[in-house]
């Protein structure tokens, strides 16, 4: 197993940056919306825009934003599940394996409505970064924004998985399944094809998943 940091220290550097010259913690980040729905796109471009964030760019699909990724400066994408020509798992499959992707670090933060286990599982093995249940807050969103510019997590290569590390911190007595390069494996199996864990789970429960728990957010 292999370990890597990614390109984390410059979104930090320019968000702490854009910050302290009053433009707003966001203001230089460019973020793609890849969402089917255009009332969801809507959604989500004013959220980030109260927030701060001044550069939003929009696709309908996961080929349409792998098309764009490849001629624009990309630093974060919100990505759904379920869209036709490229859902959001195939196009999370195709940035962390391919060979001419874009940006294999690229932080993707899936928004959907899928709660269930099987489905945050089948999220996460194939590198999603960070995993929100739609309806989802404005509180939720900059969470997760500030968790891959302030708290990244390294990213590693085994020889079924690259993506970030299922932990966000070491801890020195841990030796459960979650410990690196000991978590489950990815798994081509369709969540619907799963017979365990299909029960609907809360968010908190869902951040178990992806790094730990968010800190700074209160309940939504």
């Amino acid at each position: 197993m292999t370990s890597f940091d990614g390109s984390a220290d410059s979104l930090r550097t320019r968000a702490v940056r854009a910050g302290r010259r009053g433009g707003g913690y966001l203001s230089e980040i460019e973020f793609l919306v890849a969402d089917d729905n255009e009332f969801s796109r809507h959604i989500a471009r004013d959220v980030l825009k109260a927030l701060g964030a001044q550069s939003i760019v929009f696709a309908k699909d996961g080929a349409e934003a792998l098309s764009m990724l490849k001629t624009m400066s990309i630093d974060i994408v919100f990505l759904d599940w379920k869209m036709p020509i490229m859902d959001g798992i195939e196009f999370t499959r195709i940035i962390r394996n391919s060979d001419d992707s874009p940006d294999q670090f690229l932080p993707i933060i899936m928004m959907t409505g899928y709660s269930e286990l099987s489905h945050v599982m089948y999220a996460r093995d194939a590198g999603v970064t960070e995993y929100l249940i739609k309806p989802c807050s404005a509180t939720q969103m900059l969470s997760r924004v500030r968790s891959v510019i302030e708290s990244p997590r390294s990213f590693v290569k085994t020889s079924k998985f690259f993506g970030p590390c299922r932990r966000r911190h070491k801890k020195k007595d841990f030796d459960g399944n979650e410990k690196r390069g000991v978590a489950p494996v990815a798994t081509k199996q369709a969540p619907e094809a799963m017979d365990i864990h299909k029960k609907a789970m809360p968010q908190k429960d869902v951040d178990k998943y992806f790094g730990g728990a968010n800190p700074d957010e209160v309940d939504d």
